[in-house]
């Protein structure tokens, strides 16, 4: 288990350094042939996280519910986000593996809800589930990269 919290706390400190130096606009910015933005995809790394290891072991998430609905699997931007929705992501980026820690301590994921993925696996479990974690947060760090350079490069 700690190697999984240890890789989802490196994924998330390669996050903040993708998107580091980016302006409040290049982040807000919607690519040509891209849904979606370097905003949206932080905020989804956030939401889902809560979905896929709260939710679905029985505990309440930590996250408002409305942030919940705008950042879900499904959804895309809907407008721009402000500093003040920048800077409260950038902070669950690097709380949210260390409260993790401390509900793994508290035994908080007795319980799981099998969840079948969008990658065409059943997760069955809250281990399995934050290897899926890190899994689906990988693949959004692929996006960031991309989203970056075209935004770099427009």
């Amino acid at each position: 288990m700690t190697t999984s919290i240890d890789i989802n706390r490196i994924a998330r400190m390669n996050v903040l350094k993708i998107i580091e130096g980016l302006s409040l606009a290049e982040i807000n910015k919607i690519p040509t042939g891209f849904t979606g933005n370097i905003a949206w995809h932080i905020g989804h790394i956030v939401a889902t996280q809560q979905g896929l290891l709260y939710r679905l072991s029985g505990n309440q998430v930590t996250l408002e519910q409305t942030f919940i609905d705008k950042y879900k699997k499904g959804t895309v931007p809907q407008a721009p986000i402000d500093q003040v929705e920048l800077d409260f992501i950038k902070n669950e980026i690097v709380m949210q593996p260390e409260r993790l820690v401390i509900d793994i301590e508290m035994d908080l994921f007795k319980n799981y809800t099998p969840y079948p993925t969008s990658f065409g696996n059943t997760i069955h479990s809250f281990d399995e589930a934050l290897s899926f974690v890190n899994v689906h947060e990988g693949m959004h760090i692929g996006y960031l990269m991309a989203l970056k350079r075209v935004v770099k490069n427009s």
